[in-house]
């Protein structure tokens, strides 16, 4: 079985391979030729990425499409011929930030770009999808497809359940608590840097991991996010 994660960035895509790999036993793929898609034409200056994962006979990819507004394209020009002429994939499941969106809006946006894959829409829960038979007069192919609102429950974003993640332990919270103060506090005169709401919420978590880590500050995020035993959280536990 084929199986595909779509999310919106690099962090995500690290987070959930991260996830995957320690509570769930998936291993990463080094030799694509074995995969159902050995190809994928990525731009990592778009913020875009795709990585194979494997357990037993399943194949999972995770693709970081580079950007909340970028799921359409990406979807369009990498993947959906996969989808509606070959049926490689029996499950996609979209992981998107809520930010300040509603469910309904967010539910519209996919329907759209998903054409012509009809899509249930209910939120964070799998449904049944189905869309036209590359053979003519034949039954409808089926899917499984889920749209996994993050973090569910309230507005935000993948920093947001980071956050919840970090405060669980009381040093943590600590540290969370008084780096929002501080983001709140400077960003009276940053307001150039931090104009947006989303803006202020990563500024957080960045000052965070810095004082948790302040010689890896100016590492590469993977290396941050893999170096935090995020398995033990429950809060991502839930989520995922």
């Amino acid at each position: 079985m084929n199986k595909m994660i779509l999310c919106e960035g690099k962090t995500d895509a690290v987070l959930l391979s991260y996830y995957f790999e320690k509570k769930l036993g998936w291993q990463h793929v080094t030799k694509t030729k074995e995969c159902p898609i050995p190809k994928i034409n990525v731009d990592e200056n778009k913020g875009e990425s795709a990585y194979w994962y494997k357990k037993d006979k399943d194949f999972l990819l995770i693709c970081g499409v580079g950007g909340c507004n970028r799921f359409g394209t990406f979807f369009e020009e990498k993947l959906k011929n996969s989808i509606l002429l070959n049926s490689i994939f029996s499950k996609v499941a979209i992981v998107t930030d809520k930010d300040d969106r509603s469910d309904e809006e967010i539910i519209r946006e996919i329907f759209e770009w998903a054409k012509p894959i009809q899509i249930e829409p209910i939120v964070n829960t799998w449904t049944h999808a189905h869309y036209p038979n590359s053979f003519p007069g034949d039954e409808p192919e089926k899917l499984e497809w889920l749209v996994q609102i993050i973090p569910f429950d309230e507005e935000g974003a993948l920093e947001t359940v980071l956050l919840e993640a970090i405060s669980e332990d009381p040093i943590g919270k600590n540290i969370v608590d008084k780096s929002r103060a501080f983001v709140e506090d400077v960003s009276t005169i940053a307001h150039h840097y931090l104009k947006a709401r989303r803006m202020k919420l990563k500024a957080v978590l960045s000052v965070t991991w810095a004082i948790q880590s302040p010689d890896k500050c100016f590492h590469f995020i993977d290396r941050q996010i893999r170096s935090i035993p995020w398995e033990k959280s429950e809060r991502l536990h839930e989520c995922f």
